[in-house]
């Protein structure tokens, strides 16, 4: 099943490759991390890529993972057309292949404003032949070096997650913060905060996640270091453990990262990206974010 889903991934980046030389490419990004937990591996693949025609703007993203052998793959892309100046409508489509080896598709809508400072985007998914819907708002909003940003999702309208996050980003220091929590209330839910520093071609990374109804009491924190071998390729090890009232873990981590262009074509991307910043290890060695197309972005899911 993995060797099928990278065909797929490498397949569909190759089509938005040559449909890109039509117009004009964006952004572009590709990225394989390898994970070990307590004799656990995993490997992730993903790659993304946006690009404008005339009016018309498209984006797409490939995820693989093999979680100690059993895979999953989910393929995404939206095709846009803007209607007057920053003002964006359109369709959604994904598919989503697990261990089952059965496909599920979900189907949406979705409409971008983007700004000068800001950008806010309304999404509406649906799961093909189930009765589930979802509804997605996204926005963010800069000033200086500092942007604060945030998700709203009502899921089948029986329950709702709420994210906000804070980004500070000025010449080597950066530092992200974020929380995610259900409707029962804040406590119900997890924080994730990163700080990055940079010192030519190497830099260092410190995060730490912790639920809220505990903060800082119980959680998980690692240290990572970076090389960037040029302006587009970075190779990042790290190591994450856990600290307070949680089982022992000791997770090792590996990421080849390759990235190019500038700001993403949806609001939706730019507030994932925003939260991935945050985003720790831990919940990436666990796939949780395969659902994104239909939660929106968000810190984590099943807290």
């Amino acid at each position: 099943m993995m060797k099928t889903s990278l065909i797929a991934i490498v397949g569909a980046t190759v089509a938005l490759t040559g449909a890109a030389q039509a117009g004009e490419m964006t952004y572009g990004s590709a990225e394989l991390s390898y994970y070990n937990n307590d004799d656990t591996d995993v490997v992730r693949l993903q790659g993304d890529i946006d690009y404008i025609v005339n009016k018309f703007a498209f984006t797409g993203t490939a995820k693989a993972i093999d979680y100690d052998g059993d895979d999953a793959y989910t393929l995404n892309g939206t095709a846009g057309y803007e209607f007057t100046p920053g003002f964006t409508g359109y369709v959604k489509l994904a598919a989503y292949d697990f261990n089952s080896g059965d496909t599920e598709y979900t189907y949406g809508l979705g409409v971008d404003y983007i700004g000068n400072a800001f950008g806010v985007a309304l999404e509406y998914t649906t799961v093909d032949g189930e009765d589930f819907e979802t509804y997605n708002l996204n926005g963010y909003y800069d000033f200086g070096a500092s942007t604060v940003f945030g998700s709203y999702v009502s899921l089948d309208s029986d329950f709702s997650l709420y994210s906000l996050g804070y980004d500070f980003d000025v010449d080597a220091f950066g530092l992200t913060a974020a929380t995610t929590f259900s409707e029962d209330g804040i406590d119900h839910g997890v924080s994730s905060f990163a700080g990055t520093y940079q010192f030519g071609n190497f830099g260092v990374k410190a995060n730490v996640l912790t639920g809220n109804h505990n903060l800082f009491d119980t959680g998980y924190y690692g240290i990572a270091g970076t090389y960037a071998v040029n302006d587009r390729i970075t190779v990042e090890a790290g190591y994450d453990t856990t600290y307070g009232d949680v089982s022992d873990m000791d997770l090792f981590s590996l990421k080849l990262s390759f990235e190019m262009g500038g700001d993403r074509a949806r609001v939706t991307d730019r507030v994932s990206d925003l939260f991935d910043k945050a985003r720790s290890p831990v919940l990436n060695s666990v796939g949780l974010d395969l659902y994104d197309p239909i939660y929106g972005p968000s810190l984590a899911l099943g807290f």
